[in-house]
Parts: structure tokens; C-alpha cells; sequence
């Protein structure tokens, strides 16, 4: 486990002892301990499916091949931590791989969340393993696709290799359903979705701006602290009417976003708008203009 950003870097035979030998010297290592909680536990919770999926899949034919032995690696990079496998397996296990791992990819988190669900209540017979139970613990931990590869060692073996991306900063979403008199509110970092979409007149105003403006502020510190700038934060106002209350804390919370700007972070501003809907690009203008905040005006 050397190396700049190196957490677990290992080649050879992986079994049992091999894995809880490995799980624990990372738990003591300083880089692991550096992670905030959440970000290691998601990390190991991953590694001991890496593990064990090397363990349930690898074939034996190729351990003393050093071309083909089974290897682990997980590094940071940035805000990501980057997660790699590889590992031979016979070639009649490729199907069924390739048929789980695709199936886990395509699904959103309730369609994740219902299949786990239902394969965890789901009654195992001997010799099942699980059903790709552990492809969804991979995702649903990472919060990306599975990307793999298969190489073809010969006409009964391929080499099988997963790479995960893990993001290193995980913070709590906020999510509002759109009701008759309150916008729809998404703050989502792990998907990079930030959105205030609908009619603004909730009752009970503070209450439910005060919320989002201490979520931005937690959010801000982290963003100021990170180094990548590579993906930009953009916020997306696509409101149909907001009231007076409403207006001066969505003004609140763009001067939030133009403070954090200024200090260097990618984040756009996206102000949708209908085409006839004059009232409403110019409340956006005004918006843009106290705030000190540049908007893109988008007309729908």
C-alpha cells in the first residue's frame, strides 16, 4: 500500500484469509483514516464485494501466471477514488456476468433499491450466490455505473476487469416533491442535479428556504475545499411564479452561489423561462443583477 494516493494496491491469490488480511491493514492505514466516514465506509463496504466477487469467480488455472493473477487496486484521484479489479474467469461464466452487470447499470436508485430488496428477502438455494447481489451493493455504494472489460487469455479463460469510480465527498441530497403552492427542489451533488422548478407561495416561506440556504452552506464548504473544477456546478431555475416572500430568498441563496463563484468554482446559472413570459426573464435579470450573479436565460 504505497505510493502517492495508493489506499490498496495488491496482486496474488485472493481468498478468505488473503481478504481479511488486506481489509484489515487498510482500517489502520493513515490514508484510509483520512477519509471522512462516510466516503470509507462506502470504500470498504465496495472492496469486500471486490473481494469476494475474486474469490467466488477466479479461476485457479492462472495463480501462478503473473501475467493473469488476480490484482486490486483503489487510489484517490482528486475528489474520486478510483477502484480496480481484474481477475480470470472461465468463459461460461461470461454470460451470466455480463447479463447482471447490465441489468444492475441500467437501473435508477428505486429500481435499484426494489431488486435488492427483493433478492435479499429472496430464499437462496445452495449453490446460488447471491444473484448479483453484490453488482448492486457496487453501485449503489459508488453511486456510478460498473464499467468492465473481458479479454480473452484463451479459448476457455478471459481476464475480467471492473472499474468503479467512487465519489469521495458524499453529503446528504434535498429533495422537495412540487406541491400546489412549493417548488420542486432537487440538490443532488452525487448526480450533479441542482434544480427549484414550479410555483413559489409555500406557507410557511422560511421554514422551507431556510432549509435550502443551510444546505447550500454545507454544501459551499465543501466545494471550497475541493480542487476539481473539472465538472461545474449547474443551477437550474425553471419557476412559473414565486411571490414576494419567496423572491427575497431565492435572492439569498443566488448571492450564496455568486459568493463561492467569485472565489474561483465552476457554477453556472441556468433562468428558464416561456417565450411570452416577459415578467419572468425580467425578474430573473433583476435577480442576476443584485445578486451579482451572471445567468444564462434559457427561453423554453
Amino acid at each position: 500500500m504505497t505510493g502517492s494516493g495508493i489506499l490498496l494496491d495488491y496482486a496474488g491469490k485472493v481468498d478468505y484469509e488473503t481478504t481479511n488480511h488486506l481489509l484489515k491493514t487498510l482500517k489502520k492505514s493513515e490514508k484510509f483514516l483520512s477519509l471522512d466516514k462516510t466516503t470509507g465506509k462506502r470504500l470498504y463496504a465496495i472492496l469486500v464485494e471486490c473481494l469476494e466477487n475474486i474469490t467466488r469467480y477466479s479461476s485457479v488455472n492462472f495463480t501462478n501466471d503473473h501475467r493473469f493473477q488476480p490484482f486490486i487496486l483503489a487510489r484517490r484521484q482528486n475528489d474520486k477514488i478510483i477502484l480496480k479489479t481484474g481477475n480470470p474467469v472461465k468463459n461460461d461464466q461470461k454470460v451470466k456476468l455480463i447479463s447482471k452487470l447490465d441489468i444492475v447499470n441500467k437501473m435508477e436508485d428505486e429500481a435499484l433499491t426494489a431488486l435488492y430488496e427483493e433478492i435479499i428477502n429472496k430464499e437462496i438455494n445452495q449453490g446460488e450466490n447471491g444473484a448479483g447481489l453484490g453488482f448492486i451493493i457496487m453501485k449503489s455504494k459508488s453511486g456510478n455505473n460498473i464499467d468492465y472489460s473481458f479479454n480473452i487469455i484463451d479459448n476457455h479463460f478471459s481476464f475480467f476487469e471492473i472499474n468503479i469510480l467512487i465519489n469521495k465527498f458524499i453529503m446528504r441530497k434535498l429533495i422537495f416533491e412540487k406541491t400546489g403552492s412549493s417548488p420542486k427542489v432537487i440538490l443532488d451533488p452525487d448526480k450533479n442535479v441542482f434544480e427549484i422548478s414550479g410555483e413559489s407561495r409555500p406557507p410557511d416561506v422560511s421554514t422551507f428556504y431556510g432549509e435550502i440556504l443551510r444546505w447550500w452552506d454545507d454544501y459551499s464548504l465543501h466545494l471550497l475545499k475541493s480542487q476539481d473544477n473539472t465538472h461545474p456546478v449547474v443551477v437550474n431555475f425553471d419557476l412559473e411564479y414565486f411571490n414576494s416572500s419567496s423572491a427575497k430568498y431565492i435572492l439569498d441563496f443566488c448571492k450564496q452561489v455568486a459568493l463561492v463563484r467569485s472565489k474561483g468554482k465552476s457554477i453556472d446559472v441556468k433562468w428558464k423561462y416561456e417565450e411570452d413570459d416577459i415578467d419572468m426573464l425580467e425578474a430573473g435579470e433583476e435577480m442576476s443583477r443584485i445578486a451579482k450573479l451572471p445567468f444564462e436565460f434559457v427561453k423554453k
